[in-house]
């Protein structure tokens, strides 16, 4: 695994804005979101002995996913399932509907679309679980664009001043494992009959630009008369504030229904599932949604079960239950924070992680010792949920950025990765998107 030099090409903003969803991130020069914006834009290059291991680390760490919920959802003593929810933070009133959400089979399981994971990739060949965006994993757009750029640069730029080597490949398989995921949940769901509906935040171009381009490959790929929506959270308003769609509605049968007062019955949703219930309990329908969801009437993506996932108390509870297994080799040691035990404490004394257990993009996050906080992220009002601490790992540096790799996951496969990097150690929103490549020989090889 290296950095590498790239050359920016003269017309990368053209081709972001003929080639991508986040167009507007992407191309800007100013927010620094896409490599070329840099004065000296870099690639990562990885060999396919790293290619692999990452994405049987992957594999594996799905299957301990799918292990760790198998054993969270098994009740061996009365109270098991509703303490390790309690321990959570999640609100009691969707217990029941979590419970049903991982074990419903009929008619169809909860089906999932996808889970990214973040990881630490070090130079010595380590290979650590950073955090599961198990519910609402974004930088979909992203990772297609990375190989839209790569096939221009192979294709266009091989005679300038950085060439990449003969033999590069992606490991981008995003579109692909995408589209296959659809055709189950288009089956398994009746897609055809029911359609379906996509809530975003308006405030959040990226909640749209990830659910058009989703949309665009359920219909590309899988059935172009599948009927897709835009829902918006709160209610589409002009420039002047007058509102031109109502937002996302709950009837009283505990139905979420949309601009036009039609029931959802099957939802994607870029909306944390917190949120979303302390929002139900704001307007006082809680309860007649948790029927429709137990019941499974309602079907949503990302599912109930996901918020276990998404919970970073979860990657506590996975340490203690696999740190003595095959799986150690991916985990760093966590703990709640309210955990006294010995460990715990050693951790401590020494360098550590605390994240807030429901906060995302940086939100809250701190790197302390026992001599306290060495850097921080602002809260945002995160953290009173609680937090973890982790044992911390220094991540890789290229040219002034420290960068993690997001590596997909989609039915419980590795579908490729996208990296993001920041100058400060703990990667927050404002982060670089750099794309990568992989190569065994690392040799540009004339015609």
């Amino acid at each position: 695994m290296r950095a590498i030099k790239i050359v920016r090409r003269p017309n990368w903003q053209q081709h972001i804005q003929e080639n991508a969803y986040q167009v507007d991130a992407l191309s800007d020069v100013h927010q620094k979101y896409w490599v070329e914006a840099l004065p000296q834009p870099f690639a990562i290059e990885f060999d396919c002995q790293e290619e692999t291991a990452i994405a049987e680390a992957t594999e594996l760490l799905w299957a301990m996913c799918v292990e760790f919920l198998d054993w969270f959802f098994t009740e061996l003593n009365a109270g098991d399932v509703d303490r390790r929810l309690t321990a959570l933070q999640i609100r009691p009133e969707y217990w029941q509907a979590i419970k049903n959400s991982w074990e419903r089979t009929e008619p169809v399981e909860d089906l999932s679309l996808g889970a990214r994971f973040d990881l630490a990739v070090t130079t010595d060949g380590q290979i650590k679980l950073l955090e599961i965006n198990g519910e609402t994993p974004l930088l979909g757009a992203e990772t297609v664009y990375q190989w839209n750029w790569f096939v221009d640069y192979m294709h266009n730029y091989q005679r300038g001043k950085y060439p990449l080597p003969s033999d590069a490949s992606q490991f981008n398989e995003f579109w692909e494992a995408i589209a296959g995921q659809w055709r189950r949940i288009v089956a398994g769901y009746n897609l055809k009959q029911y359609g379906i509906s996509f809530l975003v935040d308006e405030n959040l171009e990226e909640d749209l630009e990830m659910a058009m381009q989703l949309i665009q490959i359920l219909q590309d790929e899988v059935d172009p008369n599948i009927y897709t929506q835009i829902v918006y959270l709160r209610g589409l308003k002009d420039e002047r504030g007058q509102e031109i769609q109502r937002g996302l509605g709950i009837d009283d049968d505990g139905y979420f229904v949309d601009h036009i007062n039609d029931r959802i019955p099957i939802l994607w949703k870029m909306y944390d599932w917190s949120d979303l219930q302390n929002d139900m309990a704001k307007v006082g329908t809680t309860q007649a949604l948790t029927a429709r969801l137990e019941t499974g009437e309602v079907k949503i993506l990302e599912p109930l079960w996901k918020q276990v996932l998404s919970n970073k108390g979860a990657l506590a509870m996975m340490w203690e239950r696999f740190k003595d297994t095959d799986y150690r080799q991916y985990l760093l040691a966590t703990y709640l924070d309210t955990d006294n035990s010995y460990e715990s404490t050693q951790l401590l004394l020494g360098m550590h992680v605390r994240k807030p257990m429901l906060g995302l993009e940086g939100v809250a996050v701190s790197i302390e010792s026992g001599f306290g906080s060495l850097e921080q992220k602002e809260s945002f009002g995160y953290g009173s949920e609680g937090f973890i601490i982790q044992e911390y790992i220094e991540l890789p540096q290229a040219f002034g950025y420290y960068y993690a790799i997001g590596s997909w996951s989609i039915d419980g496969e590795a579908a490729g990765i996208i990296i993001r990097g920041d100058t400060s150690k703990i990667t927050g929103r404002h982060c670089l998107i750099i794309p990568h490549i992989v190569s065994d020989n690392g040799l540009y090889i004339p015609e």
